[in-house]
């Protein structure tokens, strides 16, 4: 799947950020799609400053949006961010750029555009709203007409002996599960093909959100089915178009069960793992059971991949 990134400004008077898009012509919060080895919060920054002028800084993420297109699908990270300088200017994707009334938003906007606003303008902290969006008739064919422009405008820089247009990279995903119980210790497996220790959870499956990522790898290699409350943090490899997100996450049914990956399970409280424990869990438990009620975005160093 393609990553990409929303920003949610507002400023005193409680009005927000908007820009007109070069090419469908509907306003829209500034954004873009996401570079190999970027961090969303690094990416939202880049995209608000290219596409209005404005300097902002991310303050929490507010929705993550996961869409299927049928032949792709796409992953966007919603933030607030505030203005921390900078100049309003137009560019060559933002037809128009200004502040607009939160309660009074300007047509034409696409359904999805309003829907993040929206949403984004009642989240008031604590988790993340995560959604999985359909493709209806009217996105399907919105998207064929773009493909279109697209075409003919890398017709016309090739014809001006320019670079054609570079296709945003397609991400891989995995998720782990961070479940508590009640006791302060969190439920850790040992791999039964490495003398390892880690959190339940795996590679996605082609076109799957990451919050049915960490369901399914939880249930597999537990048998415990979990009700996901709060995505703590997201880890990027370094250099490469690889995430990792980490659910926190309550048991509902089911009982403990090794099966063809996991030899045994154990409770550790955090700080407490034992050594050969997969050192960048032991830092994702550590943001799930922290009180800070922010989604938290890092590096994974390559030579620390599971």
């Amino acid at each position: 799947m393609r990553f990409g990134t929303n920003g949610i400004v507002t400023n005193a008077q409680g009005e927000v950020l908007l820009i007109q898009r070069d090419d469908t012509r509907t306003f829209a919060p500034p954004g873009g799609s996401m570079e190999a080895g970027e961090l969303p919060t690094d990416n939202v920054v880049r995209e608000v400053k290219e596409e209005t002028g404005l300097i902002v800084l991310p303050v929490r993420l507010v929705g993550l949006y996961f869409m299927d297109w049928g032949g792709s699908a796409t992953l966007d990270f919603c933030f607030r961010c505030i203005q921390r300088g900078g100049e309003l200017a137009t560019s060559t994707e933002a037809l128009q750029v200004g502040f607009c009334p939160a309660n009074k938003l300007p047509s034409p906007m696409l359904h999805l555009h309003r829907k993040r606003l929206e949403q984004g303008f009642s989240h008031n902290g604590g988790p993340p709203f995560w959604v999985s969006e359909k493709q209806g008739p009217g996105i399907k064919l919105g998207r064929l007409a773009l493909n279109g422009l697209y075409r003919w405008r890398d017709w016309q820089r090739k014809r001006r002996g320019e670079p054609v247009h570079a296709l945003a990279p397609v991400w891989k995903t995995g998720a782990v599960a961070v479940i508590g119980n009640g006791l302060g210790e969190v439920l850790w497996l040992k791999r039964d093909d490495v003398d390892f220790w880690i959190l339940p959870g795996g590679g996605s499956k082609e076109k799957e959100a990451p919050w049915e990522t960490a369901v399914r790898q939880t249930n597999e290699q537990t048998g415990l089915t979990v009700d996901l409350t709060d995505l703590t943090s997201v880890y990027v490899y370094e250099n490469e178009a690889h995430a990792i997100f980490t659910f926190s996450a309550a048991s509902l049914s089911g009982a403990l069960t090794t099966g063809l990956e996991t030899d045994k399970f154990a409770w550790f409280a955090p700080g407490q793992e034992p050594d050969n424990s997969f050192a960048v869990h032991v830092e994702a438990a550590a943001d799930a059971i922290s009180e800070t009620g922010i989604t938290q975005f890092r590096f994974q160093p390559v030579n620390k991949k599971e």
